[in-house]
């Protein structure tokens, strides 16, 4: 029961440092490049490793792999985005 929640921990880990070394390299441009840095940089380390697991010789032929790719890219944009968001609003919080 543990492996599922360690494996989702590890893809949001995997996304969410990147996306905020992207955020925090960005910080003297505007949001929108804040937010396309913080997307790219999330979206980095784990969309190369699912397109290199999917489509290595020895996954099973019964799955699709452009959409266990596509899933996963998803979800680490999903991340990427909350991660977006939450460094935002703590960022226009510590203004007031």
């Amino acid at each position: 029961m543990i492996a599922p929640i360690f494996f989702i921990a590890l893809i949001v880990l995997l996304v969410a440092l990147p996306a905020f070394a992207g955020w925090s390299l960005s910080q003297k441009y505007d949001q929108h490049i804040r937010m396309l840095c913080t997307i790219l940089l999330g979206q980095m380390i784990l969309t190369p490793g699912m397109v290199l697991i999917a489509f290595s010789d020895s996954r099973a032929m019964d799955e699709n792999p452009v959409k266990t790719v596509l899933v996963y890219a998803g979800m680490a944009l999903v991340i990427s985005i909350m991660t977006f968001a939450i460094l935002e609003i703590r960022k226009t919080r510590k203004r007031k």
